[in-house]
């Protein structure tokens, strides 16, 4: 195309200097019948979705198979409440906590060799593997968590939000996270608790969990833990 450009531009010159008024050397009518082919056989451009639509045409869902390892990081008991309700939606009780969370009875994830143990369980179960982990918004910003992230090796992140927080809050804390950590999908609470819980889909990350259910199904039973 450069090259032909140069040439289309050297017979106008030519033409120009000239002033005899004739017609364009064939040089010049070949690149005119390129340039018509060219654009003719162009394909249109795709078009480009705003991000909403993006976002909104992926829904991610939470893994299924057998020991996988889901881990879900957020307030302590944001975090909690999505697992317990992915766990139920998924019928299993194979729960796990870690970070700042800490329940009786239910096993601890603090490094590989407990992530190890806690799929192994979920294999033995043929269940996967729920893991809440509790992370305040004052601990985000400091180190180590990020690496007991990375030891524990989830198959699947999900970041636990309050659709009833300050927006701005909200965004400044999950996008330290997905800084730090991958992040497969946002888990929402408290969305019908708030005048505006469109603010969400502001993260620019999908959202697949809302108020305990996978957007588009049907409530499902309480869970018994719940009673």
């Amino acid at each position: 195309m450069a090259a032909l450009l140069d040439s289309i531009d050297g017979e106008e010159r030519e033409l120009h200097t000239d002033g005899s008024g004739t017609a364009p050397a064939p040089g010049a009518r070949a690149f005119a019948q390129v340039l018509d082919d060219l654009t003719a056989n162009l394909a249109p451009e795709p078009p480009v979705l705003p991000r909403r639509l993006l976002r909104r045409a992926y829904v991610p869902r939470p893994l299924g198979a057998p020991g996988d390892l889901i881990l879900v990081i957020g307030a302590s008991v944001d975090a909690l409440s999505v697992v317990r309700s992915m766990a139920a939606a998924s019928t299993t009780r194979e729960i796990a906590v870690a970070g700042s969370i800490e329940l009786a009875g239910a096993v601890r994830v603090d490094d590989r060799r407990t992530a190890v143990r806690a799929r192994a369980i979920g294999v033995h179960t043929a269940s996967p593997v729920f893991v809440a982990f509790g992370l305040d918004r004052d601990s985000v910003t400091r180190s180590g968590w990020d690496k007991l992230v990375q030891s524990i090796s989830p198959d699947q992140v999900w970041v636990a939000v309050d659709a009833g927080r300050k927006p701005d809050d909200t965004a400044l804390w999950v996008n330290t996270v997905a800084s730090r950590i991958p992040v497969d999908a946002v888990a929402v609470e408290g969305s019908a608790l708030t005048a505006s819980p469109e603010t969400v889909e502001e993260l620019n990350l999908p959202i697949g969990w809302v108020d305990g259910l996978a957007p588009g199904t049907a409530r499902s039973p309480r869970p018994v833990w719940d009673s």
